[in-house]
Order: C-alpha cells, then sequence, then structure tokens
C-alpha cells in the first residue's frame, strides 16, 4: 500500500543552503514492520501521534524518542521501524552536508546508529515537538520549525561554504572521476578530504558516492524507469550487471529483484530523500 509524503519548501533563505524540504506523513492506521534503507542525508523526524515507535536494530527493539534521526550507513544493518496505529509524522530532509551546522557534532559519530534528539544534546527538540502538536495547520508548523533552525544556526553557525563547494564539485562528476584524481586537480589532500566528508557528512568521499550512485539506481528501480537491468547499471556507471547487484545487495540487504517483489522496505511506503 502506498502513502503520499507531501513535500512543503524551504522558505527562509538563511535555511536554504541546508534543508532540501519539509515533509509531512499521515496514515490514519498502519502495521509496519519495514526495512530501513540506509539514506544519502539525515531526516529529523517528529512523531506527533500517539504511537510509540521502535526500531529493531541488530535483534534488539528499542523505543525511539517522539525526535529522533538516523546517521548514514554504510551498509544494510537489517534494521526495521516497527509501529502499529496512527502515523502523524513531521521532519526535515537535509541536504547530505546540511546537518552538521545545526548541532556542531562531527556526524560521522552518527553513523549506523538511530538516535533521539536528546541522546544527542538537542534538547530543545521535545519543546518544538510539543508546538508542532499544538499548532493549527502546517503553515504554523512550518512557522514554527523554521523559526527554531533559524535560531540554530545564528548561534555559532558554521556556514561550510568551502566544503559545499568541494562537495557539488565531486558530485557533479557523476563517479567518472576517481576521488584520487579529484583531488590532484583540485589541489585538494585525500586525507583533508575525508576529514570534511567525516565531519559534514558522516561517511567518506567514496562510500558516499557509492551510496549516492546506489539511490540514483534505486530511484528509477522504483518507479520502473528501465528495460533491462544491465541498462540500468551501465547508465549508472557499474561495470556490468553483477557490479550493480553487489553494490546494491551492500544497501538493500536484497538484489534489486528481490527489494521490488519483497516490498519490505520503507522507501516502498513513502520516499522521503
Amino acid at each position: 500500500m502506498q502513502h503520499e509524503i507531501r513535500r512543503y519548501p524551504v522558505r527562509h533563505p538563511l535555511l536554504k543552503n541546508y534543508i532540501k524540504f519539509f515533509w509531512e506523513l499521515r496514515i490514519g492506521h498502519i502495521h509496519l514492520n519495514h526495512n530501513l534503507i540506509p539514506q544519502r542525508n539525515i531526516n529529523l523526524r517528529f512523531n506527533l501521534s500517539e504511537t510509540p515507535q521502535f526500531v529493531n536494530l541488530n535483534a534488539n527493539e528499542n523505543l525511539l524518542e517522539n525526535v529522533y534521526f538516523s546517521g548514514l550507513q554504510d551498509h544494510f544493518t537489517n534494521s526495521h521501524l516497527k509501529l502499529t496505529g496512527e502515523v502523524h509524522m513531521f521532519g526535515v530532509c537535509f541536504f547530505p552536508e546540511g546537518f552538521y551546522p545545526f548541532l556542531k557534532i562531527p556526524i560521522s559519530e552518527y553513523k549506523n546508529k538511530m538516535l533521539g534528539a536528546a541522546e544527542v544534546g538537542f534538547r530543545q527538540a521535545s519543546i518544538i515537538s510539543e508546538q508542532l502538536k499544538e499548532a493549527s495547520d502546517v503553515s504554523a508548523r512550518l512557522d514554527i520549525l523554521e523559526k527554531e533552525l533559524v535560531m540554530l544556526l545564528i548561534n555559532g553557525s558554521d556556514m561550510a561554504d568551502k566544503f559545499r563547494q568541494i562537495f557539488n564539485a565531486l558530485n557533479n562528476t557523476g563517479n567518472s572521476l576517481p576521488i584520487e584524481e579529484f583531488c590532484k586537480r583540485n589541489n585538494i589532500g585525500m586525507r583533508k578530504l575525508e576529514r570534511m566528508y567525516n565531519k559534514y557528512v558522516g561517511v567518506s568521499a567514496n562510500t558516499f558516492s557509492l551510496l549516492n550512485r546506489f539511490h540514483n539506481s534505486l530511484n528509477r528501480l522504483l518507479i520502473k524507469d528501465f528495460s533491462k537491468l544491465s541498462d540500468l547499471a551501465y547508465d549508472h556507471g557499474y561495470y556490468d550487471q553483477m557490479h550493480f547487484i553487489k553494490d546494491f545487495k551492500r544497501f538493500a540487504g536484497n538484489t534489486p529483484n528481490g527489494f521490488i517483489h519483497q516490498k519490505n522496505s520503507i522507501l516502498q511506503i513513502g520516499k522521503i530523500g
């Protein structure tokens, strides 16, 4: 069963370099026990319903805070989001390098983890969550979120303009240029690049490149925008179909065909990032 995630644009100019969009998901009642597939960016999620949400990670089930997020994963972790009841989620979809300036903690510390906002010192999140619950409509919720996020930026913001330029330039090569060669051409040391990626993105430049390529191919897989799997593989820079399947299994824990037929991913309920 498909459910639509409604997206809302970022309105405040100070936030547009960091946040892709805001989103909301409402479902009257659902029983959910779905795989969490590694994302290429962080989504901060506010649970505005009374339905508790649980994450099952490495065979351990934990109750999630009402405000939570997951760091970037460098592989499939067989984690599941579990809930039964009403769903009302409001979220912030950050750009891959956009989360660090709000909390000022190296994003690599969140890697392969599902964390509550209070766990990382974002105690204002619970107050924001209560305000969002009491808000009369979407416009009021967006006003609340943008106001609070702007305050976090103003209080000691790290613009990271230089890294954003490097990140965009490397991303625009579309995997056609080895990272080592990119560093040589742009006079950037590999160690410096890795430190910057770990700080602002949460994984190495190479891992993010693989993760980004996986998601680009996954998007086309989900909408069936291909005729043959081998064509999809070649279009995204994989050596051959087997290379694509191996990479896909690293992040999805299944083959492309198995993933589609199993219908056990949160991405098949609603695409967020």
